[in-house]
């Protein structure tokens, strides 16, 4: 067997976790050179899976930095 043919040996289910991790790990703010798989195509899962939880943790922390209206940063505590 070739060895294209051996890195092959993949699912719909294996590629959504290597998603999920590779999300999970953007979004926990984790290098992406950090991916563990060696076959091309679960590696391509991963890192898509890293950029958008690298940019969905971006946005949480802009949001959590932006000043409300009053100018103070939104996620201070509002006193009753």
């Amino acid at each position: 067997m070739p060895h294209r043919e051996q890195n092959q040996h993949w699912s719909l289910e294996s590629l959504t976790k290597a998603y999920q991790q590779g999300y999970m790990a953007g979004l926990a703010g984790h290098a992406s050179h950090t991916q563990p798989f060696s076959a091309s195509v679960p590696a391509a899962a991963w890192e898509a899976g890293w950029t958008d939880g690298e940019g969905q943790r971006r946005l949480s922390e802009e949001k959590l930095n932006r000043p409300d209206a009053d100018g103070s940063p939104s996620d201070a505590k509002k006193s009753a």
